[in-house]
């Protein structure tokens, strides 16, 4: 088989005997969501999706079966030279017209008249004509449109699914709403979001959220040191051995974008504080949390192969509003107090901690979904920026910047052993990913959100993940 002269056709480009593992991995690099199936001669035989390898290893079907098998012989093709009217009456066909839902596209191959893929046609819902995939090159084309957000009702996930829909993906949302459905309530009826609750233990429930998306996020866990003492039994199942069910069920799926919720907190008492730790430095968990975030990332490492490009997000701690908000993290609480007139009192105070706006940290996901696979295959990041790595004290004087009269009460007695600082120059280098947001925004909207009323009592038990289940806990 000659390959084709066009590069970008040539990585779409398998034959009719390789696998569908080979082809898989064809449509992953290619990050058009499709390869081209061609005979001995180099002709094309048939076309075939990320969709289509899904729905057949559903079937049963092997990923080591022959291509041929599954490929579609009889897709939409243009043969030679189209005219921009003929372009037109295709773009309004049933054919086209059919398969054209919110956020996607159509490729069609244009064939050359010995039969082999010559360019690609891309029919785009919302675009008025079709053109070639070079002029959607410049525009970022996206190879993943459909995203399973596990874990889309927290604090995070909420913030999350909005920014997904605003940037043209489809959401599938997968929750159990154990802090109920205030994050994402208003999304129901949204075109672009779709709900399915559950709990991510029950592989039926997963193969229901993962059927027919590109990639999956996976934020579901028990969040924070105090909440996952409540029941440690059920933090390891939840954080940890569903993590590894998730794994499995994507790379059997052939949905090789998986990208995981760590933290830092996987750094535990830096052996150096103030020194900064890369993703290469040894880790030192002090809590369960912590613990079940290691072993969830060596599980998904563990998976990694050709095809299996899942990615491993170190998050630093968050702030910032949140339609699920939460009061139990430390820059949040602050701003709490200081605009309740109330006093902050600082265990220990030099603790260091790197810290990141809610909207900073849902842009990091999108930055991965959006990023050449091989530049995120198997990573991991920290995200965060070192300008915003602080001790616990410094924030309590940038509150006090900004609320002038609150009372600051610094206590000798630490009760948190973390005390880590982090360097983020990789996934600035890598992705060009950066920060936006500072402190000073996050405590500045929190404040507001108080003053008008938007937050009533911040104390309420459904701000915080430990009282939040406690009194689930008490009532079973």
């Amino acid at each position: 088989m000659s390959p084709p002269e066009n590069e970008n056709i040539a990585n779409l480009t398998v034959s009719e005997e390789e696998s569908i593992k080979t082809a898989m991995r064809a449509i992953d690099n290619g990050a058009l969501g499709i390869a081209f199936v061609v005979d001995e001669n180099g002709k094309f035989a048939g076309l075939v999706t990320d969709g289509d390898v899904r729905e057949a290893i559903l079937r049963g079907t092997s990923v080591e079966d022959p291509i041929s098998g599954i490929m579609n012989t009889q897709p939409v093709v243009i043969t030679g030279e189209v005219t921009e009217e003929e372009l037109l009456t295709l773009q309004n066909s049933e054919a086209i017209k059919s398969k054209l839902g919110v956020g996607s596209s159509l490729k069609v191959p244009v064939l050359d008249g010995n039969s082999g893929v010559k360019d690609i046609m891309v029919f785009y819902h919302g675009a008025r004509k079709a053109a070639p995939l070079s002029h959607y090159r410049s525009r970022n084309l996206k190879a993943v449109k459909k995203v399973l957000v596990i874990g889309c009702s927290g604090y995070l996930g909420s913030v999350l699914v909005r920014k997904l829909i605003s940037r043209r993906f489809v959401v599938y949302g997968l929750d159990k709403q154990l802090y109920g459905n205030q994050g994402i309530k208003d999304l129901y009826d949204n075109e672009s979001f779709n709900f399915i609750e559950g709990d991510i233990r029950d592989i039926k429930v997963l193969m229901e959220g993962i059927r027919g998306c590109d990639a999956v996020i996976h934020l579901a866990a028990i969040v924070g040191d105090p909440a996952c003492k409540l029941d440690a039994e059920e933090t390891i199942t939840i954080n940890y051995l569903a993590t590894k069910i998730i794994t499995e069920v994507c790379k059997y799926s052939q949905i090789n974008r998986l990208v995981f919720a760590s933290t830092c907190s996987v750094y535990g008492a830096g052996e150096t504080p103030g020194t900064l730790i890369t993703e290469g430095s040894s880790l030192n968990p002090v809590s369960l949390y912590a613990a079940m975030k290691i072993k969830s990332e060596m599980a998904i490492l563990e998976a990694v192969d050709d095809n299996f490009s899942p990615t491993i997000l170190r998050m630093a701690t968050l702030y910032g509003l949140s339609p699920r908000m939460r009061f139990d993290l430390v820059v949040n609480l602050f701003a709490a107090r200081a605009a309740n007139k109330e006093p902050i009192t600082i265990f220990g105070g030099n603790q260091w901690r790197p810290l990141l706006h809610l909207d900073d940290a849902a842009e990091a996901y999108v930055t991965c979904l959006e990023a050449p696979i091989e530049k995120v295959s198997g990573q991991i990041f920290n995200v965060g920026s070192d300008q915003q790595n602080y001790m616990i004290r410094e924030l309590g004087e940038i509150v006090k910047g900004i609320v002038p009269d609150v009372q600051i009460e610094n206590r000798d007695d630490q009760v948190d052993e973390r005390n880590y600082s982090v360097n983020f120059d990789k996934i600035t280098r890598i992705l060009g990913y950066r920060t936006r947001k500072s402190v000073e925004d996050g405590i500045s909207e929190i404040k507001q959100a108080l003053e008008t009323g938007t937050i009533s009592n911040y104390t309420d038990s459904v701000y915080s993940n430990y009282e939040s289940l406690s009194e689930q806990s008490n009532i079973v």
